[in-house]
């Protein structure tokens, strides 16, 4: 279902003029529940609709049932829609407009007309969306819980950047890339830093230590070459809750890649992973099972070790087969069947649970009272507990066992 509504946009002049976006609400959505808000920001000379024929988000919308927009970006005296984002991109012949502020006013409207999500607010982008991806995150760190950029890039001068809390940021970056280059250049006299620089810069921003990880398997990202060419380098090291940085480079890819079949759902499930801070955080990611799709897990409620919690998982996930459900005190992150093991070896809750059915996939849910046995008198205020769902998965998916992503959930009074 689409809903139109106006919004009012600052102009260079600080006149407001009205502009109108449309919101894609799946069919699931349910007013009340709060759902995932995503938004997609087109490259240079695009519209929001070429953006979505391009990368198809709209069929995971309907799957995962997230909020969804695709806006566009006025048009320059050339006729081009742009996002005014850094001094390198784009507002070519210096209007001024203020999209940073519309964009927060239409996320805003949004969280007035509709029930959102508010640790779970994304923006993905594309080229000059990539750098309005990355301005958003600057201007807005206390709504945006993560970014996805492809082939844009953040700030030269770290200083025009001040985030007033983490933001997960993914670039996602061609090293053939002509037109924003991978290792940074210009545009005109106007500076852009590169890949590595991006991202390094924001896990600086986020706390991160600059120790990278490369040990996730590689991905495929670009149809037209070979194999899973796409390396994945993280900063996860020493960040507090709700930052990270990591970057997805496609060796040999362009500035436009040619999506593979599982580039836009690998994106979700990255933003997915990666919330605003709140009852808890994801502390390992899981990988795709037989479904082609990754379980994950979340908390809702007030993480008190009296009023209790809700931990659950959700896939899609093999019907109709059994799941374990583990939490204890402590965390690792080593390989495990198909995916990461998470929950150390302290475990002090296993329950078993069935697989609901629904249509060709399953899910996962799991209503825990950490108060109940056999956690009850575990359980202090100030401690960090963790939590994950290990089902069944049958051998023609690889390994006899999936794992959901790891969830820390630190209690309070």
């Amino acid at each position: 279902m689409l809903v139109a509504f106006l919004l009012a946009a600052a102009t260079a002049q600080g006149s407001p003029a009205a502009s109108g976006y449309e919101l894609y609400v799946p069919p699931t959505y349910e007013a009340g529940t709060p759902a995932p808000l995503v938004i997609l920001l087109h490259g240079y000379g695009a519209s929001g609709a070429a953006q979505e024929a391009y990368m198809q988000f709209q069929p995971l919308a309907d799957e995962l049932g997230f909020l969804y927009l695709h806006p566009n970006g006025e048009r320059d005296t050339a006729g081009n829609r742009f996002w005014n984002a850094t001094d390198a991109c784009c507002d070519f012949f210096g209007s001024g407009v203020d999209h940073s502020s519309l964009l927060r006013a239409l996320i805003d409207d949004t969280r007035t007309a509709f029930s959102v999500d508010d640790r779970r607010i994304y923006l993905v982008g594309h080229s000059n969306g990539g750098f309005m991806s990355y301005r958003m995150a600057c201007d807005h760190a206390d709504v945006i819980a993560a970014i996805a950029s492809l082939a844009g890039a953040t700030w030269f001068d770290p200083a025009r950047c001040a985030p007033s809390e983490p933001v997960h940021v993914l670039q996602i970056h061609g090293t053939a890339d002509t037109v924003i280059l991978y290792g940074g250049g210009g545009i005109g006299a106007a500076l852009y830093p590169g890949a590595v620089q991006s991202v390094e810069t924001w896990a600086t921003y986020d706390g991160c230590d600059l120790a990278a990880d490369t040990s996730a398997p590689n991905l495929d990202l670009d149809a037209g070459i070979p194999g899973d060419e796409t390396t994945v380098t993280r900063y996860t090291s020493a960040c507090p809750s709700g930052g990270s940085a990591e970057l997805w480079t496609i060796v040999g890819g362009g500035h436009v890649p040619n999506l593979s079949d599982r580039f836009s759902r690998l994106v979700v499930e990255y933003l997915y992973a990666h919330p605003k801070a709140g009852p808890g955080e994801n502390v390992c990611r899981s990988e795709p099972n037989s479904t082609g799709s990754a379980a994950v897990m979340d908390a809702r409620g007030s993480a008190s070790v009296a009023a209790g919690d809700l931990v659950l998982a959700s896939g899609p996930l093999p019907p109709d087969e059994f799941g374990l459900f583990y939490f204890g005190p402590d965390s690792i992150e080593v390989l495990f069947g198909n995916g990461w093991r998470c929950v150390g070896a302290g475990v002090l809750g296993v329950f078993r649970f069935g697989v609901q059915s629904s249509g060709a996939k399953g899910r996962l849910e799991r209503s825990v009272d950490y108060g109940a046995p056999p956690a009850a008198g575990r359980l202090v205020a100030g401690s960090t507990w963790y939590f994950q769902a290990w089902f069944r998965d049958p051998p023609a998916g690889g390994a006899f066992f999936d794992l959901s992503d790891g969830y820390c959930v630190l209690f309070a009074p």
